[in-house]
């Protein structure tokens, strides 16, 4: 409980990056189960998603132990970023083809939007996790007096 009341904003931005990139990573995964319309590289881009929360969840550790301007924490803080703009990439060259489809000459099909729709969620999760740590960057381990 010490450590929760330790942390500061950085904790709490930290944190709040976990809880998204892991609500991505878990929308990323079904939008992969959806039958018909795997991701291509499915398995690298669910692979990278676990790890990149858990290297959020070792950034926060790290920030609360050597602070948040520490190498270490920024080493562990970039490695996250890079493998969630990975898990975006594998997302987004994937499911750009089915957007032509749908958007062209497969309006009707309901599992394709349905596909889309889950991919779509996904990315706005992880683009906000990748934006919350890149705030959460600028911030100090001191607390407001």
């Amino acid at each position: 409980m010490e450590f929760i009341k330790k942390g500061g904003l950085h904790f709490w931005m930290d944190s709040a990056a976990g809880v998204l990139a892991l609500v991505g990573a878990i929308l990323f995964m079904v939008t992969n189960a959806t039958a018909g319309y795997a991701v291509q590289s499915g398995g690298l881009g669910i692979a990278f998603g676990i790890i990149a929360v858990i290297a959020i969840a070792g950034c926060v550790f790290l920030s609360s132990k050597f602070g948040s301007q520490h190498f270490l924490t920024a080493a562990v803080k970039f490695v996250a970023i890079v493998l969630l703009c990975v898990v975006f990439g594998v997302l987004l060259s994937d499911r750009a083809g089915l957007a032509s489809s749908l958007f062209t000459w497969d309006s009707h099909n309901q599992v394709g939007w349905g596909a889309f729709y889950v991919s779509i969620a996904s990315v706005v999760f992880l683009l906000l996790s990748v934006f919350t740590l890149i705030a959460g960057a600028f911030f100090d381990n001191r607390k407001a007096a």
